[in-house]
C-alpha cells in the first residue's frame, strides 16, 4: 500500500515539476511576443504527450516543436491579432453609434468575437498536433471549436477564471505565474486528446 502511494506521489511530483519547467520555457520563449504562438503550440505539443505519459525530455520536446512551428506560429499569431483588433474596433464603433441599428450590429460582432476566442483555444493545440497550412489550421480550429462547444466553453471559462484570479489575488498571481500556462494547456490537453482521437 505504501509502495503504491509512494509511486503515485512520485508520478504526481514529476508531473508538477515538468509543468513548472514547461511554464518557464513558455515565459522565456514568449517574451519576444511575436513568438508567443509558436511557444504556446510547443507547450501543447508537450502536454498532449504528457496526458498519454509519453512526454520524454521536456526541454528537447519543447524546443523541437518550437522550431517546427515557429514560422506558422508567427503568421497565425499575426492573423489572429489583426482579426481581434478588427472585431473589437467594430464593436466599439457600433456601440458608439448609440442607436438600435448600432446595438444590433455590435451584438452580431460580439458573437463573432466569441467564435474568435473559441477558435484561438483550438488553434494552437491543432498546430501542435497536425501538419497543415495556416488557413487549414484556422479553418479546422473554427469548425472543431463549434463542433465541441462544451469543451470550448470549459476552456474559455477556465481562462476567464485564471485571468480574474491573476488580477484580484497576489497568491493566485504567483501560482499562475509559476504553472498557469502549462497547467491550462495540460487541462486542455485532457479534453483535446479525446477530441483529436475521434
Amino acid at each position: 500500500m505504501t509502495a503504491i502511494f509512494d509511486g503515485r506521489f512520485f508520478r504526481l511530483a514529476t508531473k508538477v515539476s515538468n509543468l513548472f519547467l514547461l511554464n518557464i520555457l513558455w515565459i522565456i520563449f514568449s517574451t519576444p511576443i511575436i513568438t508567443m504562438g509558436a511557444a504556446t503550440s510547443a507547450v501543447y505539443y508537450v502536454t498532449l504527450k504528457m496526458v498519454k505519459n509519453e512526454e520524454g525530455y521536456i526541454i528537447k520536446s519543447f524546443w523541437t516543436a518550437f522550431r517546427q512551428n515557429l514560422k506558422q506560429g508567427i503568421i497565425i499569431e499575426f492573423v489572429l491579432l489583426i482579426g481581434g483588433v478588427i472585431l473589437l474596433g467594430d464593436i466599439w464603433y457600433f456601440l458608439h453609434m448609440a442607436n438600435i441599428f448600432g446595438y444590433i450590429l455590435a451584438g452580431i460582432f460580439s458573437i463573432g468575437l466569441t467564435i474568435y476566442v473559441l477558435t484561438i483555444i483550438f488553434t494552437f493545440p491543432l498546430l501542435a498536433k497536425y501538419s497543415n497550412t495556416v488557413s487549414g489550421t484556422l479553418k479546422n480550429a473554427v469548425l472543431m471549436s463549434l463542433k465541441n462547444l462544451p469543451s470550448s466553453f470549459a476552456m474559455a471559462v477556465l481562462l476567464i477564471i485564471m485571468l480574474y484570479g491573476f488580477y484580484v489575488s497576489v497568491h493566485l498571481m504567483i501560482i499562475f505565474s509559476v504553472i498557469g500556462a502549462s497547467g491550462y494547456a495540460y487541462f486542455g490537453s485532457i479534453l483535446f486528446r479525446n477530441i483529436f482521437e475521434k
